[in-house]
């Protein structure tokens, strides 16, 4: 599966933008996976992928050692269910799955898709590689199997007792905190940011924040050069430096459409 990424210079420094339209897409019966931010963008904080489902399409039990995994629906509905506790999702609903936990899901209505996060980085690349497993005689098994073991991931036969997961239901607040560090386990804070009117603005740090558009749009201001996102794309910050460079001022983002939603992931450094 090929990531493409757009460079931006500005202010001496280098981001970058991926968009959902250019990732070519891993694809097996029933699910499409377009990774926007893999562990080598992030430094191996945290991952993103969009994911599309349709009507029917489920994932079966397995559960993630070593990393917590997020789901923001952005449109259809699904049924996690987490440790044996059933979570009906909808558009605008998030559920982290903590480490350990037992989960799969089914999807309950129309062409579902969900914006997923894991931290720290690493599933993304059973992503990558299920088109060819799957593709493989005898598939999913044994390799398949492999594949997640690798990323200390454990296929089950059932979903049994377990950690619960976090579920925060759709909000119209213009700024929600959906997850802390404390939530993933890392560095990680996941904000929602949504707009009501266009013109709404807000303002985050540059080199430590990536946004995703969800809906609508954001002009942002980095130093020196303004980049605009649409649906299903994503602004990455440059890598992390060391040195005791100092820290530009924070940037602005302002929605140029009313209804625009965006994902701040924000490494707390």
């Amino acid at each position: 599966m090929t990531f493409q990424a757009d460079p931006i210079t500005a202010g001496g420094a280098t981001w970058s933008v991926a968009s959902a339209a250019d990732v070519t897409p891993a694809e097996v019966p029933g699910h499409s996976f377009r990774i926007l931010a893999d562990g080598g963008r992030t430094g191996g904080a945290f991952s993103l992928t969009e994911a599309t489902s349709p009507l029917g399409a489920a994932v079966g039990w397995h559960a993630h050692d070593a990393s917590v995994e997020c789901f923001y629906v952005a449109q259809g509905r699904y049924r996690l269910t987490v440790s044996g506790v059933e979570h009906d999702l909808g558009p605008g609903d998030f559920a982290l799955v903590p480490p350990s936990a037992p989960h799969g899901f089914a999807v309950l209505e129309g062409d579902a898709r969900a914006i997923v996060l894991f931290a720290p980085a690493g599933f993304e690349e059973v992503f990558r590689q299920m088109p060819e497993i799957f593709g493989t005689p005898g598939e999913p098994g044994p390799i398949f199997e492999a594949a997640n073991r690798a990323v200390a991931t454990r296929l089950l036969e059932g979903c049994g007792p377990g950690p619960a997961a976090l579920v925060r239901p759709a909000t119209g607040s213009a700024r929600s905190v959906l997850a802390e560090p404390r939530d993933t386990r890392t560095q990680l804070r996941v904000v929602l940011r949504q707009n009501d009117a266009a013109g709404d603005r807000w303002r985050f740090e540059p080199l430590s924040t990536t946004i995703y558009a969800i809906s609508g749009g954001y002009q942002i201001d980095l130093p020196g050069q303004s980049v605009t996102l649409r649906p299903g794309q994503l602004l990455a910050p440059p890598p992390a430096v060391d040195g005791d460079t100092a820290p530009p001022p924070p940037a602005a983002a302002r929605a140029v459409e009313s209804g625009s939603r965006a994902l701040l992931l924000h490494l707390i450094r």
